[in-house]
């Protein structure tokens, strides 16, 4: 075996033994509940294991000997002992199920927060089905093992353990030739049991990937009908599915050599050691009483041994649905080395800021550093300092870029569909941090600002817009929480929105879809806008915002958010070259780098590269 496989399986084996622990522990936070389960095991495997011995007393004692009123007392005394294991055992299940279900809801919150705090890459690297089936397949698995499988096994771990000490008190050598056969028995089903383990590994694995293939394609219902690929895609799942069969197979399969292993090796030992128990009792070395009861203790062994193979599937599953769980909650959550924040401030007659609790429409940046609080108004200037920026580390997206952009102005970025545009928004509110140069607003280097502050200071309105299932109302509001009746009215009327959302039925509440297909594309961007503009943000993107909007409705939206962005600054991008004529700076962007700049009067001059795209001479592509 190669040493990477060796440290891959090791690997897997500490991650889990270590997801096992950190199982535990979740159960464990509820200390009390834990403690009243314990004691529940306890009893029941204790009046369990109780029960089953009270056989020898039984057949020595009084069946033997004829004693029908001592007979009667003992069977009774045996009835009670077994109710209270019986009771015992439905109490500590229905709380394990409770404790079980706490801990898979604190196991579901705490996988939500950490991925809100991962970085912008982590969703672009990843499927969302796939990051959705963590959610729901694999923590789905962990709840059925915290409620029933752990208490199974740990009650089959202590009637086992019991048992065992219970048959060396009737009969050390029978005992020992059992113990003998079980240590037999380990490495193979030690090896088993590990190769199960990775075969379930791979099974979730594919689990996650089937999932993400089924979000990916019912998101782009559409894109398949417009190509007529529903068959190509049937094919697709089809396979991808039947790979998950096989791997899931290969994994069950494997499972089920345990349980046939486990009951034929016990039943090998069951009749040699009943042989040669008969022989003894012929010789009169034990007696008949204990025969039986060793006897009835080797089935009481099968027991458990059979319950923890039946729990073999469910136990394998469950560790590599955690070990994926937790895979996730160990990753680095965005780092953010900013110590400067923003706020809103109101600015008295003398000069003086002073913090704001509401929304005033003036805002600064705020040093806090123990002791009084220093502010800098924003202003919105924008700096790019020999910009450099690469997503894999390699090819480089923007190469050099440097510009500025004054407080209120409007600069427009044009170019081909590559040539870094986007990317300049992406590097702007940190959803990525570049390679070289620097950014700076107001003079501050971003990399110093606190980036939930940063992403504040923006509002954004992008080309693919995402709602939310809720009242359009609601999705306005989400800009700002706290906002009014009139203020979403107000939002709505500054992006043209009010005129068709009065039209509708219920208006404000009428409730959409996530998805966007209660409304048309424009108007769910004239939505997104409204919830941009509602924010009151000091300085606003627009990365092809209007592209879903006809000619007429577009110039209406740009003048609203020009009156709106008035004294900040407006970043745009847009493929109509018609809607920013009036910007104050035109960039021409080609291969990552800025190849024109200046007002459209003069680039119309130049008849370089904007005026052979204005004219129709050049297409973007």
């Amino acid at each position: 075996m190669s040493d990477h496989k060796m440290q891959e399986r090791k690997y897997r084996r500490s991650m889990s033994f270590k997801s096992l622990t950190r199982l535990l522990a979740y159960l464990f936070t509820y200390k009390w509940q834990m403690a009243l389960i314990t004691i529940g095991v306890v009893v029941s495997t204790a009046t369990q294991i109780m029960g089953v011995n009270m056989l020898r007393p039984i057949i020595d004692n009084y069946i033997l000997k004829g004693d029908r009123s001592g007979l009667k007392f003992a069977v009774i005394q045996m009835a009670l002992v077994y109710t209270v294991s019986a009771v015992t055992s439905v109490i500590y299940s229905r709380m394990m199920v409770r404790v079980g279900e706490k801990s898979i809801r604190n196991i579901r919150n705490e996988l939500f927060e950490k991925v809100q705090s991962l970085p912008v890459n982590f969703f672009d690297s990843n499927q969302h089905g796939e990051i959705m089936s963590r959610f729901t397949n694999d923590t789905d698995v962990l709840s059925q093992t915290l409620a029933n499988t752990i208490p199974t096994i740990i009650r089959s771990i202590l009637t086992f353990v019991g048992t065992i000490l219970v048959m060396f008190s009737l009969d050390f050598n029978l005992t020992l030739m059992l113990v003998i056969g079980l240590l037999v028995m380990i490495p193979i089903l030690s090896k088993i049991i590990m190769k199960t383990g990775k075969f379930f590994g791979m099974a979730q694995a594919n689990v996650s990937k089937l999932h993400g293939f089924d979000e990916e394609i019912l998101s782009g219902q559409k894109v398949v009908k417009v190509f007529t690929r529903e068959d190509e895609v049937s094919q697709e799942f089809y396979e991808k599915s039947q790979t998950l069969r096989k791997s899931l197979a290969r994994a069950i399969i494997n499972a089920g050599k345990i349980m046939p292993f486990l009951i034929n090796s016990v039943n090998i030992l069951y009749a040699l050691i009943t042989v040669l128990g008969v022989y003894l009792t012929i010789n009169g070395s034990i007696s008949v009483g204990v025969l039986a009861a060793f006897l009835s203790n080797i089935r009481q062994i099968q027991n458990p041994v059979q319950n923890v193979a039946q729990q073999a599937n469910v136990i394998f599953q469950a560790l590599a649905g955690a070990d994926r769980i937790f895979e996730v909650m160990d990753m680095q959550a965005e780092e953010d080395e900013g110590i400067i924040d923003l706020t809103s401030v109101v600015v008295k007659k003398d000069g003086e800021i002073k913090p704001c609790p509401d929304m005033s429409g003036r805002y600064a940046w705020v040093w806090n550093d123990g002791k009084d609080p220093h502010y800098k108004l924003l202003e919105g200037r924008i700096e790019f300092k020999n910009v450099d920026f690469s997503y894999d580390g390699k090819n480089k997206i923007l190469k050099d870029i440097s510009f500025y952009a004054d407080p209120g102005e409007k600069i427009a970025f044009v170019g081909s569909t590559g040539a870094g545009k986007t990317t300049i928004t992406n590097v702007i509110t940190r959803f990525y941090d570049i390679d070289n140069g620097s950014i700076e607003i107001d003079g501050i280097d971003i990399r110093d600002i606190k980036k939930d502050a940063l992403r504040r200071a923006f509002g954004m309105v992008l080309q693919d817009v995402n709602l939310f299932t809720d009242t359009i109302a609601g999705n306005i509001k989400y800009g700002k929480l706290s906002a009014t009746k009139e203020e979403v009215k107000s939002a709505a009327r500054l992006s043209g929105a009010n005129s068709f959302i009065k039209r509708l039925p219920e208006a404000y509440e009428t409730e959409i879809h996530g998805d966007g297909s209660s409304l048309s594309d424009g108007q769910n961007q004239l939505i997104s806008i409204s919830r941009a503009a509602i924010a009151e943000p000091p300085m606003l993107i627009l990365d092809e915002a209007t592209s879903s909007i006809d000619t007429t409705t577009e110039i209406e939206v740009t003048e609203a958010m020009d009156n709106l962005m008035t004294g900040s600054t407006s970043i745009v991008i847009a493929h109509r070259l018609s809607t920013i004529q009036n910007s104050d700076v035109i960039m021409v962007m080609e291969d990552g780098r800025i190849i024109e700049r200046g007002v459209h009067e003069k680039l119309m001059e130049d008849k370089g590269t904007y005026w052979q795209l204005y004219t129709g001479q050049l297409e973007l592509d």
